[in-house]
């Protein structure tokens, strides 16, 4: 009888989390683009040398503001932008790829960013591509697939390894497995390099997926 009240409790465990994550999970990196492109995009106005890119900074500042307005005349903006100058070859398609998942088109935002990650020259672009090529392809892709993609960017030192293992948690969940979801999410409450918001997501998590409690102090 016990174990059945068990196998109740972690399902029930299970389902809360997953409810957590429709909630919360597209903050854990949706938002992460928009920062980028915004930081990126003064950075490349601090480089200006030359009117072209110049006149590319201008044309993606224009595209970006009035997107909420007209989205598909952004998109074809940015897209003359893609064979241009860097970094707006590379901030265009990134955005491009975020305006098509805005617009609901997941398979489409999902190929874009990973188009993306194959062209842009800065590493922490690159692993953002990826990153948010996996969030679009969530719900579609295998298990296994998404971990694949997820694997190298979790790695030490990489740019965006705390959001790649909050995306390997949701991940874990997804396949069922509490135990890796729960560990993964440990890891990220207990290290003192995770973004503080994310670590509080994390502390949530592991109290929902019914961590010890016993957190590390840093």
């Amino acid at each position: 009888m016990a174990d059945i009240f068990q196998e109740v409790d972690e399902a029930l465990r299970q389902d809360r989390a997953k409810e957590w994550w429709l909630r919360h999970g597209g903050k854990a990196v949706g938002a992460a683009v928009i920062v980028v492109l915004a930081i990126a995009g003064w950075n490349g106005w601090s480089w200006y040398k030359t009117k072209e890119r110049g006149h590319a900074g201008l044309v993606f500042t224009e595209a970006v503001q009035n997107a909420g307005k007209d989205r598909t005349a952004s998109i074809t903006a940015l897209e003359k932008l893609t064979t241009g100058v860097e970094p707006y070859a590379s901030l265009a398609r990134l955005k491009i790829a975020q305006l098509k998942a805005e617009a609901g088109d997941h398979a489409a935002a999902a190929s874009a960013f990973a188009a993306a990650g194959q062209t842009v020259d800065s590493p922490d672009l690159k692993d953002l591509s990826v990153l948010l090529s996996v969030m679009q392809a969530f719900n579609t892709a295998s298990p296994d697939e998404l971990q694949a993609r997820l694997q190298p960017l979790t790695a030490q030192g990489r740019p965006w390894r705390a959001s790649a293992l909050e995306m390997m948690a949701a991940v874990a969940m997804k396949r069922n497995d509490t135990a890796a979801a729960r560990g993964l999410y440990t890891e990220l409450r207990d290290d003192a390099n995770t973004p503080p918001g994310l670590r509080e997501r994390a502390r949530e998590m592991v109290a929902i997926l019914g961590g010890d409690g016993g957190e590390k102090k840093n």
